[in-house]
């Protein structure tokens, strides 16, 4: 475990909502063997989160009611931020992300700090449920040219947000619902000329999702892309960024 000297002023974010007793523990545990602050926002959780997490250095925001994870995800990064954070790690309650994962992310980070650093899970992506698989390479095209950067895993959770990323990138509520604020993070970073980082991550679906994923494929896919044409025809559907992903431009 590396020392405190040697540690980044990182806050990691977690999001549990249902079901997810059997695995928070485990995750939260293991991502402080890598950063001091971990904040848990449970959203409407009736599990007995809190409960799981008891004796565990963490903060946890306990909140009554489900708002989705964009909501929480925007208030938890912001709260990281007030509090100091000069990173915000995110990843998600239900084992899907590997906690050994992080220091890839903090390497990256210290490679090109002002840089948003994104996981990849293209190598095991065949391990993926068919549904959720193909909703990614279709959303993965529709982001890619809303952020004008060519994009393999546009909806990873796994990703670090750097604290100078939110002095040139503000997020509106419109676009903070259910799944699609980390779309238009991806899509205003890149037209705000932020360096993107790629990390390759464990993508872990087989013996560690305790309960079938929140997102749901169709009606949270359609979200995603309706976020996606308004912002493109906001911007006159941005041809340039259309050319680069297509692969056509660079």
């Amino acid at each position: 475990m590396p020392s405190v000297e040697e540690r980044s002023p990182v806050t990691t974010v977690l999001i549990p909502a249902h079901n997810e007793t059997a695995t928070i523990r485990k995750v939260v545990e293991g991502a402080l063997a890598h950063i001091d602050h971990v904040l848990v926002i449970s959203d409407g959780s009736t599990d007995g989160t809190v409960a799981a997490l008891e004796g565990l250095p963490v903060e946890i925001q306990d909140h009554a009611e489900n708002l989705g994870k964009g909501l929480r995800l925007a208030q938890g990064i912001a709260l990281a931020e007030a509090r100091g954070a000069r990173a915000v790690l995110t990843l998600d309650a239900d084992g899907q992300h590997d906690p050994d994962d992080i220091p890839a992310f903090l390497a990256a980070a210290a490679a090109s700090p002002e840089a948003l650093v994104i996981g990849e899970r293209t190598k095991d992506r065949a391990a993926m449920p068919f549904g959720r698989a193909a909703s990614i390479r279709f959303g993965d095209f529709f982001i890619s040219w809303g952020a004008g950067r060519q994009l393999r895993d546009a909806q990873c959770g796994m990703r670090l947000y750097p604290s100078s990323l939110w002095r040139r990138v503000t997020v509106p509520p419109a676009e903070c619902r259910h799944f699609t604020f980390e779309t238009a993070v991806l899509m205003r970073a890149g037209e705000a000329g932020i360096p993107f980082s790629r990390v390759d991550i464990r993508a872990r679906y087989e013996g560690y999702v305790q309960r079938p994923s929140h997102y749901r494929p169709a009606i949270d896919t359609l979200r995603i892309v309706g976020v996606v044409a308004s912002f493109l025809l906001r911007r006159g559907l941005r041809p340039r960024a259309l050319l680069i992903a297509l692969g056509i431009l660079r």
